[in-house]
């Protein structure tokens, strides 16, 4: 029998490696592109819960771009003001330690309800604003805390002024940049 040199592969092993297929490069470089395209598509549709598609038209895609582009045309800077004006009190809110308890909130939610004749008068206005009722806790809770951050006061025009004094005051110690040029 040969003697095995230290440090070399013996002949069947080599004959083996020689017999098995061949990786063909393209092959593989196309797979691992239709990974990846795959990957950045799920891990869009993760962090916006939309497809970067909106729409195919006559075979043709209507990209999510272009719709968000037409919808800022259209609703864009009131849209953009109004959430500056929630960042600005949430941040207020989380410096001055303001916390909304659940159970005011159920309680604003009930003098709704009363106000407006009841749970099926509630649903249906509900329904005809496109609010859930999830969506309708947080914004009672973010008005309340807001509420918390100016002076009390039993006259709600009193009140609705105090308010927005003090997101004016707000607006004024905070420096906004506004980068929808680039839109």
């Amino acid at each position: 029998p040969k003697q095995q040199v230290r440090g070399t592969t013996p002949e069947p092993v080599i004959e083996e490696v020689k017999a098995m297929p061949k990786i063909d490069k393209k092959k593989l470089k196309m797979a691992g592109m239709v990974v990846l395209v795959a990957a950045a598509l799920g891990l869009f549709w993760w962090k916006t819960n939309s497809w970067p598609i909106a729409a195919v038209v006559n075979g043709f895609p209507v990209m999510r771009f272009q719709l968000n582009q037409l919808m800022y045309q259209r609703v864009g800077p009131d849209a953009l003001e109004e959430l500056i004006t929630k960042r600005l009190i949430e941040d207020e809110l989380k410096l001055k330690r303001v916390k909304v308890p659940d159970v005011q909130v159920l309680e604003k939610l009930g003098e709704i309800k009363t106000q407006l004749g009841g749970d099926e008068a509630f649903n249906q206005a509900l329904t005809y604003s496109g609010m859930t009722i999830v969506q309708l806790k947080g914004q009672i809770k973010w008005q309340l805390g807001l509420e918390a951050l100016v002076e009390p006061s039993t006259d709600s025009a009193v009140l609705q002024e105090r308010v927005q004094q003090k997101v004016e005051e707000l607006r004024q110690k905070t420096k906004v940049w506004r980068l929808t040029g680039a839109l």
